[in-house]
């Protein structure tokens, strides 16, 4: 008997394709310019794009260790060691070695925590951790502008989650309160809160200690997403906990191997009990590719190098200090950033704020990172600064006196047209 196969009345393609018609148009202009565009040359504040030098503001490698020839030199020694593969498979079945542990030992007692758990993937292993400890009875409590990793976490939450106001501790008290409120008609569950130290779009830090402080009156455990503050925050660059002076009263930290050690892959640290417990429960480690050695050795280099030379932090922060007050000086509008990322924010309309990214990079070679809505409010532009050890004063000086003319620009109405010289050569 010949089966016949079933026709719905719609098939998944063609729903994308009607849905993107619409970005299409929009696609074709931003693409390679606003949204994928491609820099080259060396890592650093000066490269190139679209074959003009720039001044780049967007450098995932506060401490410079892509420029550091110590680093280089012992990353392209543990490349001929290791290669790219080593070792092969998942660290439960073949992948771990005593070099995972070492690095692991090392971080725990960086962060101040009992064991630590490295993971290959910041972003999946973020999401992956919420997953693995929370079931349908437990309650998600959350900061409305954490990362995407941990919204992607509570995505995948069976049980309830409630978010609360960005840094605003009246609202996660009422946040806190619903939660008790329904675990109170079933108390198998229990809390957990996740928040940042620092955030990457806003670049304040998260209220650390007076989140804390709400565990005298609220039963919860706190997760504590630090990927930029790692590294970075704290007299020895523990982290924003160690800022704060409450590592001990953070339950779980994540810290990023990306930003501050410009390298791949994630941590979590916590109690021992709980990091072995995470070793055979988080699905995105369980089911792919251990840490490779060049990274993880690289890393336990980089956490050395960084113990000994804690005069980085000083020029990093000296950076951005530098930056950030003479932005405020001249009276530019940063949000509550008091870290080293730094948002300039502009009230704009969209074709406004298209034009002003087109104005810096191709009149003031400045490249620096967009956000426009739907990821901050409408006519608003956001360009955000990250600092780093090795820009320098005239790169910081030249940044703030073009920001001075993109504003007198907008004030002028220089930006309202609604197409640009870029589209029409396009």
């Amino acid at each position: 008997m010949r089966l016949h196969k079933k026709t719905f009345k719609v098939d998944l393609f063609d729903r994308i394709r009607t849905n993107e018609e619409s970005l299409s148009k929009m696609a074709r202009q931003l693409h390679g310019y606003f949204t994928y565009p491609k820099l080259e040359g060396p890592l650093g504040a000066h490269m190139k794009f679209r074959g003009k030098d720039i001044l780049n503001w967007n450098v995932n490698d506060y401490l410079g260790f892509t420029q550091n020839e110590e680093i280089r030199r012992i990353d392209e020694e543990l490349t001929r060691k290791w290669g790219l593969s080593y070792p092969s498979g998942n660290r439960i079945m073949a992948g771990h070695t005593s070099i995972h542990e070492k690095l692991e030992s090392m971080l725990a007692d960086f962060t101040h925590k009992e064991d630590a758990f490295v993971l290959n993937y910041g972003y999946q292993g973020i999401s992956s951790v919420i997953d693995a400890l929370c079931d349908r009875k437990d309650i998600i409590v959350y900061d409305v502008q954490v990362h995407a990793s941990m919204i992607d976490g509570v995505r995948l939450h069976r049980g309830e989650h409630f978010s609360y106001q960005h840094n605003d501790m009246d609202s996660l008290e009422k946040a806190l309160q619903k939660a008790e409120s329904k675990l109170e008609k079933d108390p198998q569950g229990g809390i957990l809160l996740l928040t940042q130290g620092v955030f990457s779009s806003t670049g304040d830090y998260g209220k650390l200690d007076q989140i804390v402080a709400l565990k005298e009156r609220y039963s919860f455990r706190i997760f504590l997403n630090d990927a930029d503050g790692f590294g970075v925050q704290g007299k020895n660059g523990s982290g924003t906990a160690e800022h704060f002076g409450v590592s001990s009263q953070i339950d779980l930290y994540l810290g990023s191997f990306s930003k501050a050690f410009a390298s791949q892959g994630c941590f979590i640290a916590g109690p021992e009990l709980i990091m072995n417990y995470l070793r055979y429960r988080t699905r995105t480690q369980l089911h792919s590719k251990a840490l490779p050695l060049v990274f993880t050795e690289g890393i336990i280099e980089r956490l050395k190098y960084l113990k000994k030379n804690l005069s980085l932090l000083k020029k990093l922060h000296t950076n951005a200090d530098y930056l950030r007050n003479a932005l405020l000086e001249k009276g530019f509008d940063l949000g509550e950033s008091n870290t080293n990322i730094i948002p300039i924010y502009f009230p704009c309309n969209i074709y406004e704020a298209l034009n002003i990214v087109i104005d810096l990079r191709e009149n003031y070679n400045i490249f620096c990172p967009v956000l426009i809505y739907p990821f901050i409010l409408k006519d608003q532009l956001l360009l955000r600064l990250m600092p780093t050890v090795y820009h320098s004063m005239e790169d910081m000086d030249f940044t703030l006196n073009a920001f001075v003319d993109i504003r007198e620009n907008l004030k002028a109405q220089k930006y309202s047209t609604e197409r640009s010289d870029f589209f029409k050569d396009s």
